[in-house]
């Protein structure tokens, strides 16, 4: 059953309206202790809470395994999309003449690794335009034809949140071998997401916004079969084998098992991990299912809000549960939303959209606190 309001869980001022979370998601009471008692194990190096931080890091692989319906051994820590995309485009093949099949106005981190990779194997990026009636699933579908190579996209458009049935065009690319990479950022936490149903090659997300996490935390989804390819970082920790430094300097050219080698530099962060650890133990509880359901009736009325006030939006049948985005008849004010901000109401302009991102911290006050404020700035 949908969730009660878990303002409780934040640090939220009253007066504050956060309809943000696609561009960041704020802190948890329980990530933030996590991360101030890992401050002091860093300012204290000496403290034996240190020695905890291989365990935290396998049991954020387990997680985000569990939410996901993967193994812990399928999960890479990648801390950022760009890093994990550019870990997939190193390890698919690609013929010249093949297409690369992306969306119009793709996130740029989704976009700039796939152009390099089609310009240097002499492919084509093939951009799926935004289809008027907002069936993008219907508009990729027809995109991949015959020569198509490679398909990089979402769960749905980062500007305003309209769909991608990514269990459609996941079976699609099975049934004729062609690597399919998800960029799940905006949708990995606050929509179910099924690895097995998909089908994947790879999903990468950036852990910031709908996973609660801090800045520069993320992960990568490998699928088993792609487990054995070779990453771009080649640093000690995801070696087998290799001889403890303590006594003797040695090297292995074998990696530990799984997903493990595509393990970015660094993603041992002592403060880091234990804010990640609490963010995903807390969704976890919640269950990602119940989280959907909470925000979808509150993303309808904000939808049906905005049309009454003569906005477009993506009907329900072609977009996600939990964001949305507001189109006019032109542009919104390119200071719509520090003008908005300004009234406590904190929302994103993203590609002519209005962009309305609520989560379980917010009501249908807020609500009508954020529609106050647009007919306030309209008059």
């Amino acid at each position: 059953m949908p969730l009660g309001n878990q303002k409780h869980l934040f640090e939220i001022p009253h007066d504050v309206v956060w309809l943000n979370s696609a561009s960041q998601s704020p802190c948890l009471h329980a990530s933030a202790e996590a991360g101030r008692r890992a401050v002091s194990r860093k300012a204290q190096p000496w403290d034996p809470e240190r020695h905890r931080i291989d365990g935290e890091i396998e049991a954020c692989r387990e997680l985000l395994a569990g939410l996901i319906g993967a193994s812990g051994d399928d999960i890479a820590l990648t801390l950022t999309t760009s890093f994990g995309l550019a870990q997939a485009a190193a390890n698919l093949p690609l013929a010249p003449g093949q297409d690369v099949v992306v969306l119009a106005e793709q996130f740029p981190s989704n976009y700039y690794v796939w152009k390099r990779l089609a310009q240097r194997s002499q492919a084509r990026l093939r951009i799926v335009p935004r289809p008027e009636n907002f069936d993008w699933t219907s508009a990729v579908m027809d995109a991949i034809g015959p020569a198509c190579g490679l398909v990089a996209l979402p769960n749905c458009h980062w500007t305003d949140g309209s769909l991608v049935d990514l269990e459609k065009v996941g079976g699609l690319c099975r049934d004729r071998g062609i690597p399919l990479v998800v960029d799940a950022t905006q949708s990995m936490g606050a929509s179910p997401t099924d690895v097995g149903r998909i089908g994947a090659d790879f999903v990468v997300v950036s852990a910031y916004k709908w996973l609660l996490c801090p800045d520069c935390t993320g992960f990568s989804y490998v699928a088993p079969h792609r487990q054995q390819g070779q990453p771009l970082e080649l640093n000690h920790r995801p070696r087998a084998g290799a001889p403890p430094m303590t006594q003797r300097i040695g090297y292995s050219d074998r990696f530990d098992a799984g997903a493990r080698r595509f393990d970015m530099g660094a993603s041992n962060s002592m403060i880091h991990v234990p804010m990640v650890k609490a963010a995903l133990e807390q969704l976890t509880r919640w269950g990602v299912g119940e989280v959907a359901r909470t925000l979808r009736p509150l993303v309808d009325e904000i939808a049906e809000r905005a049309v009454e006030a003569g906005y477009t939006v993506p009907p329900a049948r072609f977009r996600i549960g939990h964001f949305i985005g507001l189109r006019g008849s032109g542009p919104p004010p390119p200071d719509l939303d520090r003008r908005l901000a300004a009234r406590g109401v904190y929302i994103s302009l993203r590609g002519g959209a209005i962009r309305v991102s609520p989560y379980l911290f917010n009501d249908t006050r807020d609500v009508e606190s954020l529609f106050a404020a647009l007919r306030a700035e309209a008059a």
